[in-house]
């Protein structure tokens, strides 16, 4: 099965995304100091996109620079034109061909943007338009599910954000992701137990906070393309402003909770949810969360860096092994194909 090779291929995927772009993040983050950059801007789809979203995070806990989404419609869609002047403009997409992410570099570049392409092929149209490349060097992806190169994309990312923030220090951190996302390969036969406990189960609330958002989402959209079943992702705290109305006897509840500074949201919000006669699955090094939850797979410590990969490979691993129990083709879903061309 693709999906599973391609899974178990991320440590030296990893290796292969730090090394080949050390030379190129410090020219960013260069251009960066001596522009002025004072705003970046990403895009990018689903899977992209949710990797987007957790540079977000730790871009602007690392170097305290805002970073926002663009919404393609409004230049595709809308014609509006965005000034993107004093803006890094990051574009995230496996394949490089998705129309609507190009049109928002090539509107960024068009109006004073430092562009980057973060891609798996360095020949796509969406690299030849950037002003810098980061290679995800994951090799072929088979499996119509991304896996390696959403691995692939929060790494050159990341490695990206510590060269802006000039940390040197967390170069450390970066070097041994691989080794970190190696342990996770060995939860496999508890994580697919936890599989077999949902194998029935078809809807999925699905909740985090901070930088494993974007995490919590990559679940959500792989719970729908490999399982064929309802996931939705909320934040601790948005869940708490509305949708914790949702819960009641027999609700599925999968909790990504990285013990550090939301601990107590997650110790809270899963109390919350087995007092309504939720079901708990959790992800999580937390032993308040592993106690309370009914099926629980006890992650190894993590900083809020390398959680997000560790716990990436092991949702995806879930999910592959959830499939499996359904009787499904994760690297086959139906109706999809590996490039999806939107405008």
């Amino acid at each position: 099965m693709y999906m599973q090779q391609e899974l178990f291929s991320e440590p030296s995927v990893i290796r292969n995304a730090l090394n080949n772009n050390k030379t190129v993040v410090a020219q960013i983050a260069n251009t960066v100091k001596s522009r002025g950059i004072s705003n970046i801007t990403i895009i990018g789809r689903g899977t992209s996109d949710n990797a987007g979203l957790c540079f977000k995070y730790i871009t602007e806990i690392l170097c305290g620079i805002p970073c926002g989404t663009a919404h393609p419609s409004v230049t595709t869609m809308f014609g509006a034109k965005v000034n993107y002047n004093n803006h890094l403009v990051v574009a995230v997409s496996q394949s490089g061909k998705s129309i609507d992410t190009l049109a928002v570099l090539q509107e960024g570049k068009a109006t004073g943007a430092v562009t980057v392409a973060v891609t798996n092929d360095v020949a796509s149209p969406l690299a030849k338009a950037a002003d810098f490349v980061l290679d995800l060097s994951a090799g072929e992806e088979k499996s119509v599910a991304a896996t390696k190169t959403y691995a692939a994309e929060l790494t050159v990312l990341y490695a990206l954000a510590v060269a802006i923030s000039g940390k040197k220090e967390l170069e450390a951190v970066l070097d041994k992701l691989p080794e970190k996302v190696s342990d996770i390969i060995g939860l496999q036969l508890k994580i697919r137990q936890m599989a077999e406990a949902c194998t029935h189960e078809n809807n999925f609330i699905v909740l985090s906070r901070g930088p494993m958002q974007g995490v919590g989402k990559e679940m959500a959209l792989k719970l729908g393309e490999c399982c064929y079943s309802y996931g939705h992702f909320f934040s601790v705290t948005d869940f708490m402003h509305g949708p914790l109305a949702l819960l009641e006897e027999g609700s599925n509840v999968v909790v990504l909770a990285p013990k550090g500074e939301c601990s107590e949201n997650f110790v809270d919000i899963a109390t919350r949810a087995r007092l309504l006669g939720a079901n708990v699955y959790a992800f999580s090094d937390i032993p308040d969360v592993l106690n309370i939850a009914n099926v629980a797979i006890k992650m190894p410590p993590a900083d809020f860096i390398t959680s997000t990969l560790t716990y990436a490979m092991a949702i995806h691993i879930f999910c592959l092994n959830l499939a499996g129990e359904k009787g499904l083709n994760p690297d086959l879903p139906r109706n999809l194909k590996k490039i999806t061309v939107t405008k």
